[in-house]
């Protein structure tokens, strides 16, 4: 007998994809391959062409595209839902994807300022038209002071106590909608891209919104125990915005960013509201180990009042979790994930990145075979042979990284020092230089004089790498015990976190 239940689920499952269905856009429920194709000209090929997909309730999906020698590239990833992605080589641009559709791109290698590159764009295939127009917003956008006048931008936060500053964001929010309708009238775009460039340029306004208190502190040196802070309601401007609709999926970069600083409503939401020894600061949390995750999930639930804005700030409370090998409170919310998180380009992922971490945790040597397997007959495989074969019975870890990566450079001090720390010990250090230029990866050697063991990898020996351990972005680390066995990876894995998990598999 069926239970009563599934009737349940199933009678939901059909009101959510009904409604959101009607407010404009089609939400699948089984994904759909989207196909990227284009030219590079004056292509060169120790530069990688990227593809990086804006995944609601996900971490940015990063697609290495398969280029051949005169520039032509070609990259596939599979989407429920329409969304936006960077196509990335020396500068970058966004471009509009559908799922099951294919878009041509063409551009000039030779410009690295963002606005250069787009005057140089050409598309061709199904949303040929609608990411035409968004790549002439992009072009007013990225040269308009709105985006450019850092200095300006810097000051305002340094300076401007928290009403002065609201009203500096009210100015700006009057540019931008001026620069949109400037857009529209002159421009007429279509339908599709005129949502987008909207959601975009409203981005800008609750990025800065959000990030103020967090950077204002910082930028006056002043501590968290220091008793500044926006006033309780200063983060109801978020909420203001709701409610959203599955128009807005169109713009995946918005909606990635918008339900990161919802997380900061939520928490205001909380303040004075907490158990001993939690507490609410410029937006941000700090809670005891042993609540916190129980706090911020209820509390997401109880304060977030939109359905699919909650969905997504849920998923990407567990997918965080789970990419940081972290899979306790995956089944410890059972009953709440499966009560909340019911559309399918949320809930399918988030089950698969699941069985996936829950497999590497329960069957390192499995995962480590699978791994090797992977990467056989290519030259990554002769690389891993000849670290695992030059460090026997030593454990290692390995970190990938890039000569423009900002994040990869700042945690060179850290590496330095651990290394250091640990150099009595049975520990390798290895560091490998991926989609960089060589007089780069020397020079940058030269600046921060780390020890270990350095390699430069070549154009394909990176897409190689990034195939084989599923890169999604750098830095990115791995850990490898004295038998071989790779025991965690990822970007979670920063210096510091991964001494004591060292120390313990020595």
């Amino acid at each position: 007998m069926i239970k009563k239940s599934f009737f349940r689920t199933f009678l939901l499952l059909t009101v959510s994809f009904l409604f959101y269905a009607a407010k404009g856009q089609t939400i699948l429920s089984t994904p759909k391959q989207v196909i990227i194709t284009g030219k590079v000209n004056h292509y060169s090929p120790d530069i990688p062409v990227m593809i990086y997909v804006n995944r609601l309730g996900f971490s940015t999906q990063h697609v290495t595209a398969k280029t051949d020698s005169l520039g032509n590239f070609y990259a596939t990833f599979e989407s429920y839902i329409p969304t936006d992605a960077w196509i990335t080589y020396k500068s970058n641009f966004l471009v509009l994807t559908y799922p099951g559709d294919s878009l041509h791109v063409e551009f000039d290698g030779q410009p690295d300022y963002r606005p250069d590159v787009l005057r140089t764009v050409k598309y061709s295939g199904s949303t040929a038209e609608s990411n035409r127009y968004a790549s002439v917003f992009q072009q007013l956008f990225f040269s308009d002071p709105l985006y450019t006048d850092f200095n300006k931008k810097n000051q305002a936060i340094k300076d401007y106590e928290v009403g002065k500053y609201t009203l500096y964001l009210n100015a700006l929010k009057s540019h931008s909608d001026s620069l949109y309708k400037m857009f529209v009238s002159q421009y007429h775009p279509d339908e599709r891209s005129k949502k987008w460039a909207l959601l975009y340029v409203e981005q800008e306004y609750y990025d800065r919104l959000a990030f103020y208190p967090k950077d204002h502190r910082e930028a006056n040196n002043m501590s968290i125990f220091n008793g500044w802070d926006v006033p309780k309601g200063y983060f109801q401007k978020l909420a203001n915005r709701l409610p959203l609709d599955s128009t807005m999926l169109v713009c995946g970069y918005s909606l990635l960013n918008f339900s990161d600083r919802f997380n900061k409503y939520v928490a205001d939401q909380t303040k004075g509201n907490l158990p001993e020894g939690g507490a609410v600061n410029a937006g941000g949390w700090f809670l005891p180990a042993n609540i916190g995750d129980s706090i911020i999930i209820h509390s997401i639930i109880k304060y977030v009042p939109d359905t699919l804005l909650r969905q997504i700030m849920l998923t990407d409370y567990f997918s965080r979790k789970l990419e940081k090998q972290q899979i306790t409170e995956y089944g410890r919310f059972k009953q709440l994930r499966e009560e909340y998180i019911k559309l399918p380009f949320l809930k399918e992922p988030l089950d698969q990145l699941y069985q996936q971490t829950k497999m590497r945790i329960d069957n390192p040597n499995l995962y480590t075979k699978t791994v090797l397997k992977e990467a056989a007959g290519s030259s990554v495989a002769q690389l891993l042979d000849s670290i695992l074969k030059d460090n026997k019975n030593k454990v290692i870890y390995i970190d990938v990284w890039a000569t423009w990566c900002g994040p990869c450079l700042s945690e060179f001090p850290n590496s330095k020092l651990v290394e250091q720390q640990m150099k009595d010990r049975n520990a390798a250090f290895i560091y490998l230089c991926t989609a960089s230029q060589k007089d780069q990866w020397k020079a940058t050697l030269a600046k921060f004089q780390l020890g270990g063991q350095h390699y430069f990898l070549t154009t394909q020996q990176s897409r190689e790498l990034t195939r084989t351990f599923e890169i999604k972005g750098i830095p990115f680390y791995i850990l490898i015990d004295k038998n071989g066995v790779i025991r965690e990876k990822g970007n979670q894995l920063r210096p510091l976190d991964a001494k004591n998990k060292m120390e313990k598999l020595l």
